[in-house]
């Protein structure tokens, strides 16, 4: 059995994603679709704007057949960390063949071109990418000001130039680089493949019908309160799912997410946030100064925010503060082969051939039973971190409804099929 893998976090599911799962299966010629998919909190540093188990259903009626989580200290990092994370997922799965991923170019040999030469990182571009990052410029510029350096005087050598400093700039093709990185740094012998992004801009919050990015529907949902106006937005299974979840528990509470946040932040040291991952230069102490000294979240942001730290990357130490997630368990990614354990969130039932074949992992949860008796501290940890997501996810749901009995990600027992 061939699968192929896609790392998302489907928040909501759009025409967008639909089309992704049909080119990947298309172009893989695979037997099935893993989603590697994101828990209850994204890469920007956001609440999610359903439950992980929810758009786990979405991923499965769109046609994937199984979907696994990459755990949270992980889906909420960098995009390096976010890749890698992924990609190691993949690889702990013999029979994942494939890794499905979109990108904004159809320069695929440029691309991989690139990610060669990021992952090598000569000495002189590491120099010159010092000299950018000091100069208080953010890693996408500087790494941009940095290879546009070496292309004017002949230092490094790609098929095409003109085509460089765009491929940079672009959200998808960042990531999809960062994918191609993971690849070669572990070794891999999945086979990439490459589905253009067509549909509207990634972050833009522009209604364009079925090519609305994700981001115009969280913020048309946010603007509104009203699901059934993100109804032309999505496919019909996912706009009945959305707006069965949002009728029963309501949107997460982005007020009191930046609430618990500020607490976080007041009552950390900055010996505290010094242990966050991605904090530098001192950016401990302009943390713990600012925050005294504001009282909602959104003036620390623009008080702390410089052309470094981008609200991306701020939102993200702040989420780590928030949820305790230490650079050490962090960097931990790039020290190991297999995650300790990798948590099933859905699987189409009728697919025994499928469940077999994956289950060859045996690190694998697939239901509750009991505690696992000889647990790593490393699962200890991440366990407790997804458990702490959790909670705070839950808080945030508006609605004075009984919350989901999903299964605790702790108390799950690693077992074979």
């Amino acid at each position: 059995m061939k699968i192929c893998a896609i790392i998302s976090e489907y928040n909501p599911f759009h025409y967008g994603h639909l089309k992704h799962i049909n080119d990947a299966k298309k172009q893989s010629g695979a037997d099935a679709v893993m989603v590697i998919l994101s828990g209850n909190f994204t890469q920007r540093g956001e609440p999610t704007i359903v439950n992980k188990f929810v758009r786990a259903r979405m991923a499965l009626e769109a046609g994937a057949d199984i979907v696994v989580q990459m755990p949270t200290a992980y889906s909420t990092s960098t995009a390096e960390i976010f890749a890698l994370a992924g990609v190691k997922i993949a690889n702990s799965f013999e029979n994942v063949t494939h890794l499905a991923f979109g990108c904004e170019t159809n320069n695929f040999k440029l691309l991989k071109e690139i990610a060669a030469f990021l992952n090598d990182e000569p000495k002189e571009y590491k120099a010159k990418l010092k000299k950018y990052l000091s100069q208080g410029n953010s890693l996408v510029t500087s790494r941009i000001k940095a290879i546009e350096e070496l292309i004017k005087t002949d230092q490094v050598n790609f098929s095409e130039i003109t085509e460089v400093t765009n491929i940079l700039e672009q959200p998808n093709n960042i990531l999809a680089i960062e994918y191609l990185k993971a690849l070669i740094k572990t070794n891999s012998k999945i086979t990439p493949v490459f589905t253009n992004r067509k549909d509207s801009d990634y972050c833009s919050e522009l209604e364009n019908g079925k090519n609305s990015s994700a981001t115009a529907v969280r913020a048309k949902l946010y603007k509104t309160n009203n699901v059934r106006k993100t109804k032309k937005m999505l496919p019909k299974f996912s706009y009945n799912l959305l707006k069965e979840e949002i009728k029963t528990f309501g949107l997460p509470d982005i007020e009191l997410f930046n609430n618990l946040c500020m607490y976080a932040l007041k009552t950390s040291t900055p010996e505290d946030i010094k242990k966050i991952f991605d904090v530098t230069e001192g950016l401990e102490n302009r943390f713990f100064d600012i925050s005294r000294n504001t009282k909602n979240l959104n003036d620390f942001l623009l008080n702390v925010k410089t052309k470094r730290y981008t609200f991306t990357r701020l939102k993200r130490i702040i989420l780590d503060c928030l949820l305790n997630i230490t650079s050490k368990i962090e960097k931990q990614i790039y020290d190991i082969d297999v995650l300790p354990f990798i948590k099933v969130l859905a699987f189409k039932q009728d697919n025994d051939e499928l469940l077999k074949s994956v289950s060859a992992n045996t690190n694998l949860v697939i239901r509750i039973n009991n505690i696992e008796q000889n647990q790593s501290e490393f699962y200890r940890e991440l366990a407790n971190i997804e458990d702490r997501a959790n909670q705070v996810y839950y808080m945030l749901l508006r609605k004075n409804n009984a919350i989901p009995n999903y299964t605790p990600d702790l108390l799950t027992k690693s077992i074979k099929i």
